[in-house]
């Protein structure tokens, strides 16, 4: 079996390094940048994104696109969510209506505020397209660590090709439907981190912070089911896990900005200068979904206003 891997960011890194030790495919990986080509294949590391990380010393990785998808059975795209169009457009050529997708970029592309999988379907691209998503750390997935990751898909191939690769690894795979729902769990966890940095920040206090999680989890599901989710989405791995990581992580970009808001509104900007704070850009996009879908949310409402510094903290917590 071969696996192609487009992009070697941390995730796609951490993905294709452990199926290359753990699996018996194999792995091929593509990057359009010679930097990365570089150091991954003289160095057997990518410091900027797995800092201390030592690769497999033999992981194939190419340049060429037509080498990388030559008779691949599945192909993982991992690249920024503002590039999954371009390289969609790019691999159309190379698709056949046996070719299985596998999606695992979060977030929503920048000005149309469409979801990974929908940018697939809206170029009419052959094949099968599913979407991965879960509770784990580049740095931990890298080292074999027990967790756990969903797969949303509507293909039964794709199912087997995805439990076949990480039957001999300790990531659990269990498998929905709904990838609409998975995606957007994705996207929202980051919204919710903040807030959750800024609560956490206020209160210190592990039984509050269970509080105020499990009612911002519910406030999730119901804004998940009003733009198309399934609401039996909410219990899995990547909606469920994945908040309860990162609304609970301290080394989360999007929980770090959130102390940051609650304490001091200037550092707050100053640190969104510097850093990708994708909660804060997710927000925006959540919102104009719902207005397309003549949906609204109090919660959203009030999350924007905070974010925005029209309100505060504890007029957000009024809801709850």
């Amino acid at each position: 079996m071969q696996v192609t891997i487009l992009g070697t960011g941390a995730f796609g890194l951490a993905l294709g390094n452990l199926l290359h030790e753990k699996s018996k495919a194999n792995i091929i990986f593509w990057t359009a940048f010679e930097e990365e080509y570089l150091e991954i294949t003289n160095n057997n590391s990518y410091d900027r994104v797995l800092t201390g990380i030592e690769l497999a010393s033999d992981l194939d990785v190419t340049m060429d696109l037509g080498t990388a998808l030559n008779n691949s059975d599945l192909i993982i795209v991992a690249v920024p969510c503002n590039h999954v169009r371009e390289v969609l457009m790019r691999i159309e050529e190379y698709l056949t209506d046996e070719s299985r997708v596998v999606l695992v970029s979060k977030g929503l592309e920048k000005d149309t505020d469409s979801l990974m999988t929908e940018i697939y379907e809206e170029l009419n691209l052959k094949g099968q397209v599913s979407y991965l998503a879960g509770p784990t750390f580049a740095k931990e997935l890298i080292v074999n660590s027990k967790a756990g990751l969903t797969l949303g898909t509507k293909d039964a191939k794709t199912k087997e090709i995805i439990l076949s690769l990480f039957k001999d690894t300790n990531v659990e795979i269990e498998v929905i439907d709904d990838y609409i729902g998975l995606e957007l769990y994705g996207v929202i966890k980051n919204v919710l981190a903040i807030l959750m940095g800024s609560i956490n920040s206020k209160y210190q206090g592990d039984s509050t912070n269970a509080y105020y999680l499990t009612k911002v989890y519910n406030y999730a599901k119901d804004l998940v089911t009003k733009l198309g989710g399934k609401e039996t989405t909410s219990t899995c791995y990547g909606a469920l896990g994945d908040i309860l990581l990162t609304c609970n992580s301290k080394t989360s970009r999007n929980y770090s900005y959130g102390v940051l808001l609650y304490n001091n509104k200037s550092d707050a900007e100053i640190y969104k200068k510097h850093y990708t704070v994708e909660g804060s850009i997710a927000i925006n996009s959540l919102t104009k979904l719902l207005e397309r879908k003549n949906e609204q949310s109090l919660f959203l409402e009030k999350l924007s206003a905070y974010f925005n510094g029209k309100i505060s903290l504890d007029e957000v917590l009024e809801l709850f």
